[in-house]
């Protein structure tokens, strides 16, 4: 193998693909992604066994081959360098892949390349295409509410919930609930599939910026091929999660009590500011009375803080609780300037959407204060 690149092309490629791979990798092998040198692309893959990503890049290939070397330590060879010309060869003497840019010169060990696990197998079920923007649109909009606790694994994915012509995203942490949908063209069965959150994030960061993403959801993996300017570049392949994820639908409240128009800028600058004295997740209060939300927090150890703004409300007063990042976070993901919270009674889910845009909701749980 021996071709010819540019660092930041290969150093991108390289960081984009270590994401598929856990830090809890076990087996050493793993600890290695493989170089696939063709007519004149290069082939980065990598894989934890629970994810797989094969990205390409255009070289100038001299030779073709493959190799296995060690992921972090290219990584930070390459970084050591300037943008430059970069060459790779692999010295079949020695099994080495040897690295030039500019004066340096580098010899590395690398893997056997028949220890290294191959792409898993992709079969065309419940398949559907989503543009490249509206897919990594939807994720951002739900992956913060996931959960980042691995006792309930299920809570770490984001749930797919797809049917006839219809793909909504859900994702809960059980204090905080996000749903978005959007229309796309599918024919097939109605079907529920929960993908690590990781891999989502994986997608939102990838470098493909226009174009079709064709996704494939098969007994116990997804996968992700995503096209630019119609040629396949990038293949993200994952496990799907197991267990039972919450009936999310059965979570929303039918009917509210009381709903007040906000302005999002204005709410949110008030929260955060009154909120710059927190620590430990101290709830913050949000008192609503005729006219006005009064926004406060207390902190034995620190001191207070308090704000008001104006609302239209005219109705019983009101003294709801949250966890102030929670809260910022729900009213950050809407796109619109003006904002309904819809409530039932303090201490139940409070419902948090656009005055016009329904397609996105997010449901956030107040805290009892004393």
């Amino acid at each position: 193998m021996k071709i010819q690149t540019t660092r930041d092309e290969l150093l991108n490629k390289l960081l984009f693909t270590s994401r598929a791979m856990s830090p809890k990798i076990t087996n050493f092998v793993l600890n290695g992604v493989m170089l696939e040198a063709e007519e004149s692309s290069l082939s980065i893959y990598g894989t934890d066994l629970e994810t797989s990503i094969k990205s390409s890049i255009r070289v100038k290939t001299e030779e073709k081959g493959r190799v296995v070397v060690p992921s972090k330590i290219l990584i930070n060879v390459l970084k050591s360098f300037n943008e430059s010309k970069i060459e790779l060869e692999l010295l079949s003497a020695t099994n080495e892949l040897k690295v030039v840019c500019q004066n340096a010169n580098f010899k590395l060990n690398t893997f056997s390349l028949e220890e290294y696990p191959q792409l898993p197998t992709i079969k065309k079920h419940n398949s559907f295409k989503i543009n490249v923007e509206n897919l990594k649109y939807l994720i951002s909009k739900v992956q913060k509410s996931s959960s980042t606790d691995e006792s309930r694994v299920i809570l770490t994915g984001i749930l797919l919930d797809l049917g006839k012509d219809l793909i909504k995203l859900v994702a809960t942490d059980s204090y905080r609930l996000a749903i978005i949908e959007d229309k796309i063209k599918y024919d097939n069965n109605p079907i529920k599939v929960v993908v690590p959150t990781r891999v989502l994030d994986t997608i939102l960061k990838s470098d493909t910026a226009s174009g079709e993403i064709e996704i494939n959801i098969e007994e116990n993996q997804i996968s992700f091929l995503l096209f630019a300017e119609g040629v396949l570049n990038t293949t993200i392949i994952s496990r799907l999660l197991t267990g039972k994820f919450p009936e999310y639908e059965k979570l929303i409240p039918s009917s509210f009590n009381h709903s007040i128009i906000i302005n999002k800028s204005t709410t949110l600058e008030v929260i955060r500011r009154i909120s710059s004295i927190s620590q430990d997740n101290i709830p913050i209060k949000l008192d609503i009375d005729k006219g006005k939300i009064t926004v406060s927090m207390n902190i034995r150890e620190v001191g207070s803080s308090s704000e008001d703004f104006e609302v239209s409300y005219g109705e019983e007063k009101l003294q709801l609780a949250f966890n102030p990042a929670f809260l910022i976070e729900g009213l950050s993901t809407m796109d619109e300037e003006k904002i309904i919270f819809n409530i039932v009674e303090p201490l139940k889910p409070v419902l948090i959407k656009s005055e016009k845009n329904e397609s996105l909701v997010y449901l956030l749980m107040p805290i009892r204060i004393s």
